[in-house]
């Protein structure tokens, strides 16, 4: 049975619920969902076409088996060099991707009301999807944040938000008076949505194993500060445009070593979310005359427990309980190394966390 979209003409809820465990959320990556279900068939394709089978033989599958289905209907094998298989791996299902997402939702896995606003492409269907993600979050701040997120982004473009509004909230009730979830939180209304952190997208790593920066955080980095060679400290502050945040952002410039006042640590300062973590801002630190000297980094609001649970989610290199870590590719002889550097310290209330690739390996005896 698939889940009624919800454009504002259409307020007609033809839910049939049938009593089930309640759900109470818990974050959960989209992978944590679909790989060990996944992992039980022989691949993507196989899943597909197994969980398809069993939608059809008994009626219905479970929240993460939809959610699940929904990842494999918008998958498709690269295409071999036999036309036949080539064929039989085609994806047959990729018309159904949203409504498998938002029967996942009905069916007690709130990541799946999420993941249908993020690929809708009609913004009231998708600001409806984002109020049920919000609404049966749950514990899940993450969920919560993210369905936020695109509530914000999306208010703009809703005129009058109520109609949507109160479908969403008739669809919240019907699911929870069929213990499909334990409970729900209200609507997010324009008082919620204006407090609304931006999202910063843009700040995602390429390979964060490697710690190797997006190319949006390269081009900060390097316009963060300028350059007057009348001076004895070369450094001075510039002011940037950091994408999603309305008003530039100046540089503030210290020297934390009295020893040597050429090591510049500065700080661009701003928030959003990432990640479903809260940013407060950037760092980096470095020698102004020569080089050595690396402590690129984010710096968040939230502990470092949180912090470091979340970085080892997406892949970075990280102690459970904070500071430094070596990932050693190459070392020689005098133990310079080749790999990754990173650091993670509460400092003045805030989590910075410092990610690098270091090659001093390079320059030495192999």
């Amino acid at each position: 049975m698939k889940f009624p979209k919800l454009g504002v003409a259409s307020l007609a809820i033809a839910i049939s619920i049938t009593a089930v465990t309640p759900h109470t959320a818990h974050a959960r990556e989209p992978g944590s969902i679909y790989g060990p279900i996944i992992n039980q068939y022989k691949s993507i394709t196989d899943a597909r076409k197994k969980l398809r089978s069993k939608e059809k033989k008994q009626g219905q599958l479970t929240g993460d088996e939809n959610y699940t289905l929904a990842v494999a209907c918008g998958y498709e094998e690269p295409a071999s060099a036999s036309i036949i298989l080539t064929e039989l791996s085609r994806s047959r299902c990729k018309d159904l991707v949203i409504d498998y997402y938002l029967e996942a939702g009905r069916r007690g896995t709130p990541e799946g009301f999420l993941a249908a606003a993020q690929r809708e492409t009609n913004p009231g269907d998708a600001y409806g999807f984002a109020q049920l993600a919000y609404q049966l979050s749950g514990t899940d701040i993450a969920l919560r944040d993210e369905a936020a997120a695109i509530l914000s982004r999306l208010r703009p473009t809703i005129g009058n938000p109520a109609p949507i509004n109160a479908q969403a909230q008739a669809i919240v009730q019907q699911l929870l008076g069929g213990g499909r979830y334990a409970n729900a939180i209200p609507a997010a209304g324009d008082a919620e949505l204006a407090k609304v952190l931006p999202d910063l997208k843009w700040l995602d790593f390429k390979n964060p194993k490697r710690c190797t920066w997006s190319d949006a955080a390269e081009a900060i980095f390097a316009n963060a500060t300028g350059f007057d060679d009348r001076k004895i400290y070369r450094t001075i502050p510039a002011t940037v445009r950091i994408p999603g945040i309305a008003k530039p952002v100046t540089s503030r410039i210290t020297r934390p070593e009295k020893l040597e006042p050429h090591i510049v640590t500065y700080y661009l300062d701003f928030k959003g979310r990432w990640n479903g973590l809260t940013v407060l801002g950037l760092t980096d630190t470095f020698f102004e005359v020569s080089h050595g000297v690396d402590g690129t980094g984010i710096r968040f609001a939230e502990p470092v427990d949180v912090v470091a649970r979340r970085l080892a989610q997406l892949g970075f290199v990280v102690n459970p309980k904070g500071g430094a870590r070596d990932q050693i590719d190459k070392r020689d002889r005098y133990g310079n190394i080749d790999g990754v550097s990173t650091y993670l310290e509460r400092q003045k209330g805030e989590t910075v966390f410092l990610c690098d690739e270091v090659y001093d390996a390079s320059y030495g005896e192999p």
